[in-house]
């Protein structure tokens, strides 16, 4: 493995956990204050029960929503009137949850009728396990109205899950907005099927999809002490290219890697990439217009992961290098005034595709020489541009980690994975040296 460095930016004084991840870009996927309570909690490191006083909600699961296009919209059948039902893999365990319903980008009220949450074996077949299943309610009752325009959070469930655990979420719905509010890219199957099937696994003709409609978040109480990265992104961070179903993105591979590590398993991930989207140039989905949903305000933030801008630099016809270096000074500036700490990722080479030309490549080298600056104001980086570049051409992707798509800008499964756990090595390697 190629040597990678990382810096502290400031000391801190107190001591937390962190944990890091960030992303890239995408040329040919299409668009796409927390409640204190008092319970019992177990302890990660040693399986024992052990009584918190005081305990956070934090992230265990969410995405990035922005609006489906024709490609993600059911229509056999649609979703008005019939039932979904969407599984997510947790990053962190609880024994609390509740789940954050969106209908943000709705012109009409959404109608739930009723939703369940349930273990699921196999995440390529829709069965869940029938005796882990329960009731999800609003304002005690089970079924509810998400308001054109809103988020709402469900009441808290007691319900024990563990971390890298696969659940589903299965809803009867009634009348569904024309837009429909989702995540178009959730890299694992969803189900739509006619009638309700909320409580059963009576699922013999579907409509399989690849999103996830109105779910985006869902949290768990848990002690203090633990936090989240959050990883915000392009599809380098979404995870354009993927097995369906291989759970490979890079976030879920720091997720496993901080899961496995005795020491850094109070983290939780979140992964906040959208594909085709830019750090600032276009798009109402763009980093700089989501950093106050999708970060500042996600529960138990404590560190951001941060590769963007290779889709600003794609298509840019003059130098841009300077406005990207304002727009992550900006982030770090809003990021810090949370008390969450930020990493900044080396933008990836893109040598071999469309988005190459001298003017690119002299963007890229010069927001990276910035990143990698110890007065850039990141508090550590990550230079991943140097991790998976050919050893022949540092422009250049290394062979063995390029897309299916051979499109010499984002990962195959193994070269997501190898990002993870670079990402993981010096989040490992930062909170030593804090």
């Amino acid at each position: 493995m190629k040597k990678l460095r990382i810096f502290a930016a400031f000391a801190a004084a107190a001591v937390a956990l962190a944990a890091l991840s960030g992303c890239a870009a995408q040329a040919s996927e299409p668009d796409q204050a927390p409640n204190q309570t008092k319970q019992e909690e177990t302890d990660m490191t040693s399986n024992e029960t052990v009584s918190v006083e005081n305990t956070d909600w934090i992230a265990a699961w969410g995405c990035a929503m922005l609006t489906a296009g024709p490609d993600q919209t059911p229509t056999k059948p649609a979703l008005s009137d019939n039932t979904v039902r969407q599984q997510i893999r947790t990053s962190f365990g609880g024994e609390k949850l509740r789940l954050i319903i969106s209908n943000e980008f709705g012109k009409t009220d959404l109608i739930i009728e009723s939703v369940r949450i349930a273990k699921i074996t196999d995440p390529k077949k829709p069965a869940v396990e029938l005796d882990t299943e329960a009731a999800l309610s609003y304002e005690g009752e089970t079924g509810f109205t998400v308001p054109a325009g809103e988020r709402i959070t469900t009441d808290e469930l007691d319900y024990e899950f563990n971390a890298l655990e696969d659940l589903a979420i299965t809803m009867k719905l009634g009348s569904v907005p024309q837009v429909l509010t989702c995540h178009t890219a959730s890299r694992c199957l969803t189900w739509v099927i006619s009638g309700d099937h909320v409580s059963d696994n009576d699922y013999s003709d579907f409509q399989e999809m690849t999103a996830w409609y109105f779910i985006a978040g869902l949290e768990t109480a848990a002690p203090d002490g633990c936090g989240v990265v959050v990883c915000l992104g392009d599809s380098l961070t979404d995870g354009a290219s993927v097995t369906t179903n291989g759970f490979s993105t890079y976030p879920q591979e720091l997720a496993r890697q901080l899961q496995a590590d005795g020491e850094l398993n109070n983290l939780s991930v979140i992964n906040m990439g959208i594909g085709a989207t830019a750090l600032y140039a276009y798009g109402n989905d763009s980093g700089k217009s989501r950093l106050q949903r999708d970060v500042l305000s996600l529960a138990g933030a404590k560190y951001c992961v941060l590769l963007y801008g290779i889709n600003d630099i794609g298509g840019a016809q003059t130098d841009i290098s300077s406005n990207i270096i304002n727009e992550y000074k900006n982030i770090i500036e809003k990021c810090h005034g949370r008390g969450i700490k930020v990493f900044g990722c080396t933008i990836t080479p893109m040598k071999g595709n469309a988005y190459y030309t001298d003017l690119h490549e002299s963007i890229r080298l010069a927001v990276n020489e910035f990143v990698a600056s110890p007065d850039s104001g990141f508090d550590g980086y990550i230079d991943l541009s140097s991790a998976v570049a050919s050893a022949d051409d540092p422009a250049k992707m290394d062979r063995q980690y390029v897309s299916v798509w051979n499109d010499y800008l984002h990962f195959n499964d193994n070269g997501y994975k190898f990002v993870g756990k670079t990402v993981y090595e010096h989040i490992k390697e930062f909170i030593e040296k804090e």
